[in-house]
């Protein structure tokens, strides 16, 4: 069986697991790849290097597979990539095919879809379905080559290891909980880790990419939350009140899709923030009155800015929002007045801004009691209780509210998880200029041999797991976010010291696809299957060479 048979055999059995973030089939899905791996004589005499590793939850677990070359070398190139997916409900009342993409394509001619996707799918050189290209074919192309591997451990100059993990479309669980073992297997084994390959696919990380290419930084994810706490009014006494809801609205347009408040890097510039999910809180039955608490927490991308940079950045906006909005009420209520209206009277007052670590500095000290140890109690319970990641920060914050300094109106802004580092791979060290050496002699080899011309594209901006393959913050950033992240250290964390240890050059270097999330998810065929296993191979042997290791791969 041809290469190309053998790995869309293998993506075709991947795409049938519908492994959806949170479900079972995140479970069924790492059963079957270690199952898979085990059955390899080469895991079979060294059962050490083919590892299932559990998640926070203990159901959902990764898979991390080292296969060793024979030449008996240190240096070694991690693969990662993700196993969930998500959900199928786009799909309409093809969701029952979304997952099989043979069964799929056979249906989707008669459905109405735009232009470009109906030239794709009556080409015959795409292939449909949930999570072909995001990014079953990249697992897909990792399993073939260390199986491969696996059989002939002389076929490459450095050790290679797979680590395909969970949860990568929701808070990065799988990639976090493996860092552990990725270390211990490093001291253990004596591996030198020389670099990290992620094959997502091109069009995730620049969307409406022309052809595939290459990325060797990625946007960091800050999730940022205001919380507003306004003054409570029944509705017929509105001016006597203040809607946490209206300062909300004046916040959010200080932010959200505001080019000035984007992030720039050379050729990377992010998308400005924008609102995930915004609520009014604490009224779960129908009443006329004035909303006084409101939460929404907002997607940050970053290539440049530290977590203090991003908390700044929001305390400036929601100061210049609440001015904006308490103006318009002022001026609502002096227009009310002209047409007569005598009810309750206006007075304005401050509204305070303050980070979460202030919040949580004025409870520590108005609590009646061990605080640390209430705290933690209650984040424990909370952790326990099965909520979303979010909802536990929140709850935890609206804990701590009851022990403010004043009980006048004020917004806290503050961080919730996930939080994920930008990274970049820019040459500044030895490992870096020699992998990207490596890089640049494989982009040569694939105009050469397939005349196919890979581009350099700007940072990642889809978001992927190479956030945590390193760690470019410096202590005292790290110390900025835990303070103003709730519940840091039980609900959530990050182990900065392992993403330091594991510190390495990264590349995104997957398939062509588009449609990303949505029913018209689709992969291109020729490249994904027949050069880009190739181009993966030759960037093992280039970086294993005593030609790069000199300085003069390219």
């Amino acid at each position: 069986m041809s290469v190309e048979d053998r790995i869309y055999k293998e993506l075709i059995e991947l795409v049938r697991i519908p492994s959806v973030t949170g479900s079972d089939g995140e479970v069924e899905i790492a059963r079957h790849i270690y199952d898979s791996l085990k059955k390899e004589r080469y895991f079979m005499e060294h059962p050490g290097h083919l590892n299932m590793v559990p998640g926070p939850d203990g159901h959902r677990h990764s898979v991390v597979a080292l296969v060793r070359s024979s030449l008996n070398v240190p240096d070694t190139v991690l693969f990662i990539g993700h196993l969930d997916v998500v959900g199928a409900e786009v799909y309409g009342n093809l969701a029952d095919k979304a997952f099989d993409p043979e069964a799929l394509m056979q249906v989707m001619a008669s459905r109405p879809m735009d232009g470009q996707a109906r030239a794709d799918l009556e080409s015959g050189n795409w292939i449909f379905g949930r999570g072909v290209m995001d990014m079953k074919c990249g697992v897909a192309l990792e399993l073939d080559l260390i199986k491969e591997f696996a059989r002939d451990p002389s076929l490459f100059g450095v050790n290679v290891v797979v680590a395909l993990v969970f949860d990568e479309e929701g808070s990065s669980q799988g990639m976090i909980s493996a860092l552990p073992l990725l270390a211990d297997l490093a001291e253990r084994e004596g591996l030198n880790f020389i670099g990290a390959i992620n094959t997502e696919p091109t069009d995730a990380g620049l969307p409406g990419a022309s052809g595939p290419g290459y990325f060797l930084s990625t946007m960091g994810k800050a999730l940022v939350m205001t919380y507003v706490i306004g003054k409570e009014a029944h509705g017929g006494s509105y001016f006597g009140g203040l809607s946490a809801s209206l300062l909300q609205d004046f916040i959010d347009l200080e932010i959200e899709a505001r080019p000035e408040v984007c992030d720039v890097l050379g050729a990377s510039v992010t998308l400005p923030p924008f609102v995930l999910n915004r609520e009014c809180r604490q009224k779960e039955v129908y009443s006329v009155s004035i909303p006084h608490l409101s939460m929404a927490y907002f997607n940050v991308f970053t290539v440049t800015r530290t977590p203090g940079d991003v908390l700044e950045l929001f305390k400036e906006a929601a100061g210049r929002g609440v001015k904006k909005a308490l103006d318009y009420i002022d001026a609502s209520y002096k227009e009310m007045k002209s047409f007569g209206y005598a009810g309750a009277a206006r007075e304005r007052g401050d509204v305070s801004i303050i980070d979460f670590a202030e919040l949580r500095r004025q409870a520590a000290c108005n609590y009646t009691g061990d605080f640390e140890r209430a705290e933690r109690e209650m984040a424990l319970k909370l952790k326990s209780s099965g909520k979303d990641l979010r909802e536990q920060g929140i709850a935890l914050l609206e804990w701590e509210m009851s022990w403010r300094d004043e009980k006048e109106p004020a917004v806290i802004i503050g961080f919730l998880p996930p939080f994920m580092p930008h990274r970049s791979s820019y040459g500044r060290t030895e490992v870096e200029l020699r992998f990207n050496r490596a890089v640049e002699a494989t982009v040569s080899y694939a105009e050469n041999v397939f005349g196919r011309r890979l581009m350099e594209c700007p940072a990642f901006g889809g978001l992927c797991d190479l956030s945590y393959i390193g760690c470019e913050i410096e202590k005292g950033e790290r110390q900025t976010l835990k303070e103003n992240t709730p519940g840091w250290g039980v609900i959530y964390d990050l182990p900065f010291d392992l993403m330091e240890k594991l510190n390495m050059p990264i590349i995104n270097l997957g398939p062509l696809g588009r449609g990303a999330h949505t029913w018209l998810e689709r992969l291109e065929r020729d490249y994904a299957l027949g050069e880009l296993p190739q181009l993966l191979r030759q960037f093992l042997k280039i970086l294993g060479s005593d030609l790069v290791n000199s300085g003069v791969g390219s």
